[in-house]
């Protein structure tokens, strides 16, 4: 498929810089730059970094190495400092990270709507490069932080965002350096251990709708005790009342949705992305439907006197109005329930959140060569989402129904039809809006305790050791959840007597017996005297609890062997255990698969890690003609895996993974770097242990010529699953000219080629069928289908696919104008050029750069081109005034998908669509604050803010919340917020 075009980046990164220039930030994200000589200071602070130097002057210590030294390393590093958060009025940590474009908001309180209905909800989980939240390592100074979910990534509502000095991001592999899992790269979150005194911030904000409603706040502290010691306490609480389903916002409400056209069907494309479809055969109140021969060829199906019948609230029988289109699922135009009434997708479109954490962390120099180290952690996190409530577009009625409503009109008496037509029965479609939806209540609960040692053991040479324990509790409770065989047995009724009674009661066998059973009547709204009783009986609570629990056990020795002519060379070596297990009930009808959706499941798993590690730094030249620097560096890792389960088979594997890097600098303003390793990631044990699980997915079956359905999905884990390892090259440059008005410019682009094998994943219930159609017979052994060749399962469980590529460039420019005395207008602007994001299989690559529309049943894409940038007007003491640009560039809707403007396309194919194009679209917000009070440590600011100003839709593309992509685009709107912060 054809990829979008860049829509004239040049010019529009001109033009956001224009739009802000009145503007603008001190914006603290820095992409690594040269750097001077390391103080022991900075080697003192985590062992694991690089010097460089901001565009404020002043020195950092940045992720990127075990070895301290003033050697630059070869990966590519950026920093967030905590003033970013600031200048742009951020509550937590993860939004702050989540709107820099080499980031995709995979995992957030607006992205549930994808997950599992029972899974996590309203985490802030990240994923770099669009490549899965999987395959970003998260720390917490350095070290490895409790899994938050059993996919074993990290919720950052769980770390105190008031306590972070910076967040460090490495941009490239670096599994030899950190472990399993850091394959598209490591976000390291440092905390503020020399913070003195108290500082505080409190926030609210809310949509133009009066929804989304937030409210922040947050207070710290650091005390030094006696001359050795120090400590720091910090906590905030947040809580978000988040944005309902898609008929609160216009956008979604009146947005586009596709059509699928019918098999035999001419003169059309197979999928039609159009406004004004809305679903017909499951409507609230019910409607009779024809059989799958009836849309054959036609544009409205061909209707016996049977079909078409649909009811008032009340039960009566009246003419259904069809549109100009009608599928099996869909029309255009005619009735509907209502604006953004949508039985596929009734749930928020930014699901309800509250946090609230804790954090202490202790230092004490026990003595001149020995540091202690003490920290704890608590967090809690609670999310609210829904099951959606029970759809059937094809519930067998029989002629002897107990609540057949009759009418005066022979022709919408169903019993008289019936009669005359020779039938037993029929099919009828409703959306159980009735029943209800299932309420999911999800909480979170962790602990963390680390203890760290580090010893000066002279001549240069450190050691350090550290334990830690944590503990993840994850409950969600379902309420009102749909059982489906009760549901189907209660409107399965006859009439014994005058009374409706369930048919299983009624008829000759008992041993299908339920003395439980009340019929339902399903013709209307909520009817009969008996309908509590009857919601009572369908509908049961259930859960799902997790346990996870980490050990991790590493000691690291560094320090230098001899001297190279550019200084010292430096090695490291050490090594670490760790320990995850997860252990994971649920209620009995989910154990057995018996709610429509939203149950939780038994999962039960422990993988144990032992590995050792070395790493080498040689500065071969520096500060001298062509080589004011220029050194290597170079580390390698062994790994050794044992994974056992209570329900599976026991299995072990050892793996290898290593890196090489190298920089030059022939002048000091510029220096080049690169590196080439072998990272990995080792199935964790969700993928490997987890259940096995029913759900249902609409999607279009190329093979039957396009036509929509609504299809039985089998998703689970795979015991079988073996690591997937990843070829990472990157090459950069960096440009920082000294002295003069180029002296204030800073500059870094940096190229990525990342090729995963046997990359672990779902691949999707869309993709597989379009792929078995084209030929992959991996994806074919995953589908069944019955003799009228309807699919009637589809497995989509964990699998080790052919390969994942991602390739593409990051590019960094700021510059900082003096304006007098302090006074300051700083410019930043970061961009994302994505070449490539693809899947391979047998079938040949499908390509996902580009991809800014979102299907459920597809793996996500990420967009080419994304822009960030950032200006700031600031005037010390007295006022600081932000402008921040996002700009995200047009794309195409679906990888499967080929529209009239891309090459390829043939109207009667399965994969043509009238569109599949994706308008771009940028965002603006500001924001101001005002220095109330600005004497030593004593500051009081207060501020005001406004995103997304011009109050910019998500484009009204097919998405999972029916419309939109909640993934790339604010679904929210245009949004107010304010708020105090101080230190004192």
């Amino acid at each position: 498929m054809r990829k979008a075009s860049c829509d004239q980046p040049a010019r529009r990164l001109v033009s956001i810089i224009a739009l802000a220039w009145t503007t603008l930030p001190t914006m603290v994200l820095a992409q690594s730059l040269p750097s001077e000589p390391r103080t022991p200071a900075a080697q003192a602070d985590d062992g694991a970094a690089e010097e460089s130097t901001t565009a404020s002057g002043g020195p950092i210590v940045v992720t990127g190495t075990r070895i301290a030294s003033g050697f630059d390393a070869p990966t590519p590093v950026s920093v967030m400092g905590a003033e970013r958060l600031a200048e742009r009025g951020a509550g937590n940590i993860g939004d702050a990270l989540n709107e820099l474009p080499a980031f995709r908001s995979t995992q957030t309180p607006a992205s549930t709507g994808l997950s599992a209905a029972a899974g996590y909800v309203g985490g802030r989980i990240l994923d770099l490069r669009g490549l899965g939240s999987v395959r970003t390592l998260t720390l917490v100074d350095g070290k490895r932080f409790v899994p938050s979910t059993t996919q074993a990534t990290v919720d950052t509502n769980m770390i105190p965002s008031i306590l972070l000095q910076r967040a460090e991001v490495v941009t490239g592999g670096a599994s030899a350096v950190y472990g399993s899992d850091a394959v598209s790269g490591v976000v390291n979150l440092l905390l503020d251990k020399k913070l003195t005194g108290y500082r505080f911030n409190a926030q609210a904000g809310v949509s133009k709708y009066g929804d989304a409603s937030t409210r922040q706040i947050g207070i710290a502290g650091g005390w030094a005790i006696g001359q050795s010691a120090h400590l720091i306490l910090g906590g905030e609480y947040e809580t978000n009342d988040g944005v309902e389903a898609c008929r609160v916002r216009e956008w979604c409400a009146n947005g586009q949705i596709n059509w699928g056209r019918n098999p035999g069907q001419t003169g059309l494309p197979a999928n039609n992305i159009l406004s004004n479809v809305h679903p017909w055969s499951a409507s609230y109140n019910g409607v009779t439907t024809p059989p799958s021969s009836a849309y054959t060829g036609n544009a409205v199906p061909t209707l016996r006197p049977i079909d078409g019948i649909t009811f008032g609230r009340d039960g009566t029988p009246r003419r259904f109005q069809f549109g100009s289109l009608v599928n099996s699922l869909y029309q255009v135009g005619g009735e509907s329930d209502g604006p953004g009434e949508n039985i596929y997708f009734d749930f928020p479109i930014v699901s309800p959140t509250k946090r609230y954490n804790a954090m202490a962390h202790l230092t004490w120099e026990a003595s001149p060569a020995l540091t202690l180290e003490f920290t704890g952690n608590y967090g809690h996190a609670e999310g609210w989402h829904r099951a959606v409530a029970y759809r059937n577009t094809a519930l067998t009625i029989r002629a002897d129904n107990a609540f057949l409503p009759r009418s005066a009109d022979p022709t919408l008496d169903i019993p008289m039809i019936l009669a005359a037509s020779g039938l037993t029965s029929f099919t009828l479609g409703k959306g159980f809006d009735d029943i209800g939806p299932g309420q999911i209540h999800v909480r979170n609960n962790v602990i963390r305790a680390v203890v760290q040692a580090r010893y000066d053991l002279g001549g240069g040479w450190k050691a350090d050791a550290y334990y830690q324990f944590g503990r993840n509790s994850f409950r969600s409770d379902l309420t009102g959840g749909t059982v489906t065989s009760r549901l189907l047995n209660a409107i399965d009724s006859v009439s014994v007597n005058g009374t409706p009674t369930c048919r299983i009661n009624a008829d000759a066998s008992t041993a299908n017996d339920d003395p439980a059973c009340v019929p339902l009547n399903p013709f209307g709204y909520a009817n009969g005297s008996t309908f509590a009783a009857a919601k009572a009986y369908v509908t049961a609570n259930g859960y799902q609890t997790n346990v996870t629990t980490e050990h991790v056990a590493a000691a690291n020795v560094t320090g230098s062997l001899f001297n190279l002519p550019g200084g010292p060379l430096g090695v490291a070596v050490g090594g670490e255990y760790r320990n995850d297990a997860v252990k994971g009930d649920a209620d009995l009808l989910s154990q057995s698969n018996r709610f429509f959706t939203g149950g939780g499941s038994l999962i039960s798993g422990r993988i144990a890690v032992a590995e050792g590690y070395g790493e080498i730094e040689a500065p071969i030249l520096r500060h001298v003609p062509f080589f004011d620097e220029l050194g290597l560096n170079g580390a390698i890792r062994r790994t050794h895996y044992k994974r056992s389960s209570d329900f599976f088979p026991s299995s072990s594997l050892s793996v290898t993974t290593w890196k090489f890097g190298g920089t030059w600098a022939p002048i000091e303003a510029l220096r080049l770097r690169a590196t080439r390793s072998r990272d990995i990631r080792a199935p964790n044990v969700s993928e490997l242990f987890g259940p096995t699980t029913q759900t249902q997915g609409i999607l279009t079956d190329p093979q039957r010529g396009g036509v929509q359905t609504v299809a039985p999905i089998t998703q689970g884990s795979n015991p079988n699953l073996q690591p997937e390892k990843a070829d990472t090259f990157t090459v950069g440059a960096v440009i920082q000219p000294r002295g003069g008005f180029l002296g204030r410019l800073r500059a870094s682009v940096d190229y990525y080629r990342i090729e995963i094998k046997d990359a672990i994943s779902t691949l999707g219930q869309q993709n597989i069928v379009t792929r078995c159609f084209q030929g992959d017979p991996l994806s074919c052994s995953l589908v069944t289908r019955d003799s009228s060749g309807a699919i009637t399962n589809i497995v989509d469980t964990q699998q080790n696919v052919n390969k994942l590529i991602a390739r593409g460039f990051d590019i960094e420019v700021s510059y900082r104008q003096p304006l007098g005395g302090d006074a300051s207008l700083n410019t930043r602007v970061l961009a994302s050029n994505v070449i490539d994001l693809i899947t391979v299989d047998a079938v040949g690559p499908t390509e996902r750069a580009g991809q800014t529309g979102l299907r459920a049943g597809t793996p996500p894409g990420i967009p080419d081109w994304t822009v960030d940038g950032m200006v700031t007007l600031d005037l010390p003491d007295r006022f600081s005034f932000s402008t921040h640009v996002r700009w995200i560039n047009k794309g195409f809707y679906n990888a499967a998908f080929i529209g009239p403007d891309q090459d390829g396309y043939a109207i009667t194919a399965p994969t043509s669509s009238n569109t599949n194009s994706v308008p771009s679209k940028t965002y603006v917000d500001l924001l101001a604050t005002f220095r109330v009070r600005q004497q030593g440590a004593q500051k009081f600011d207060v501020f005001f803010g406004v995103d997304n100003v011009f109050n910019t839709d998500p484009p009204r593309v097919p998405g999972a919340n029916g419309s939109g992509n909640n993934v790339l685009f604010n679904p929210v709107g245009q949004s107010f917020k304010a708020g105090v912060r101080g230190t004192f």
